[in-house]
């Protein structure tokens, strides 16, 4: 899928950008990195995964809001992000896996998450937020 089909399949609306909204899916997405740590101490690995996963869509999505956007689509967030921020393509790559990780312990039913997972995306999440939270700011 490339970004005119998401905007043609209605999974990317064009909206009114709105700085508050950018702003507050930030401290959303730092909340969720903080329960992402605190799971991560009591050796919830699969709990981390989800809430760093979490952490990084809100992230993302604050871009979103700041450009006029809204999202029906997690797959299609990346994608966005690519082609309107090439320099952040690294990143939207990094959400696209953690996207996948994320699919399979909640919906295939993987079982476990390895503590080096964990650690791995609790590192991503706080690199992915404070990279996206600087273009945001912008």
């Amino acid at each position: 899928m490339n970004l005119e089909e998401c905007f043609a399949k209605g999974l990317l609306k064009r909206a009114k950008p709105d700085m508050g909204n950018a702003r507050r899916s930030l401290k959303m997405s730092e909340s969720y990195l903080q329960d992402a740590l605190k799971n991560n101490e009591i050796e919830c690995y699969r709990v981390v995964v989800i809430l760093c996963y979490t952490s990084i869509f809100h992230a993302a999505r604050s871009l979103l809001y700041k450009d006029g956007v809204k999202e029906r689509s997690h797959v299609c967030i990346p994608i966005y992000i690519k082609a309107k921020y090439p320099g952040l393509e690294s990143y939207a790559n990094m959400m696209d896996s953690y996207r996948e990780l994320r699919h399979g312990v909640f919906y295939r039913l993987r079982e476990t998450v390895e503590e080096k997972e964990a650690s791995e995306a609790l590192r991503s999440a706080k690199e992915f937020l404070a990279q996206i939270g600087m273009s945001v700011e912008r």
